[in-house]
């Protein structure tokens, strides 16, 4: 059995307008023919709908939080473990919420901020534009990373950025640990992959045996900064 981890952001799903960024992700799943695919993902089970590929396996949702078993059900294993904690970072994430909506309002930068909730708990503060600017977005994450290293927090949460969505989420929960939890519920695996385009995917990647990037990755960005 060969299974692919695969972020579907910029991977599976165009990571712009552009002809190019529409061939690559039309060309993936044919060249992952063959993998079971295991989506590992910000996305939650509604969001997942609107990627375009069949996942008939194991799902990682929510950037770890949620694993969702082949029959559909989330695990409840895992979900013990996420939602301890959830509880264990509550106030932080409220604090963390606030703090999110004063950056918002300060920078007058037009942003959707929520408070997920998951299983009673909230789970991650999560910042977007509406239109997808991204001047605003890197300036949230700036602002939000400014004042988690200069709080106590450090250890409690961890702040997450992609171009499009800032994200602030218990320390605890993270997208590695999910991957090696199903690896391990797999059992015999002939070969794993990993596919992301983002660079905070670099711990689940390392986990596969081959790990695959598009050519524009942020990954590569690094790895090019480290050797020069």
């Amino acid at each position: 059995m060969i299974v692919a981890f695969i972020n579907p952001d910029a991977t599976l799903l165009p990571g712009g307008d552009s002809p190019e960024a529409e061939r690559r992700a039309a060309g993936l799943p044919r060249l992952l023919l063959g993998a079971e695919l295991i989506p590992v993902t910000g996305l939650d089970e509604e969001g997942l709908l609107s990627v375009p590929a069949s996942f008939t396996s194991w799902q990682i949702l929510l950037h770890g939080a949620a694993v969702i078993t082949p029959d559909g059900l989330e695990d409840e294993a895992w979900r013990r473990l996420s939602l301890e904690a959830q509880r264990g970072a509550e106030q932080a994430l409220e604090l963390a919420y606030q703090a999110a909506q004063h950056v918002d309002q300060l920078g007058q930068l037009g942003l959707h901020v929520e408070l997920l909730r998951r299983s009673g708990a909230p789970l991650l503060v999560r910042a977007t534009h509406p239109h997808g600017l991204r001047l605003a977005t890197e300036q949230a994450a700036a602002a939000l990373r400014e004042w988690w290293q200069d709080g106590p927090f450090q250890g409690v949460l961890r702040v997450e950025a992609t171009p499009q969505t800032v994200t602030v989420l218990p320390s605890e929960i993270r997208a590695e640990r999910a991957v090696n939890y199903v690896l391990n519920r797999l059992g015999e695996v002939d070969l794993s992959v990993g596919v992301s385009a983002a660079a905070a995917d670099q711990a689940f990647l390392a986990l596969c045996d081959y790990a695959l990037m598009p050519g524009d990755s942020a990954l590569l960005d690094l790895t090019t900064d480290e050797d020069s």
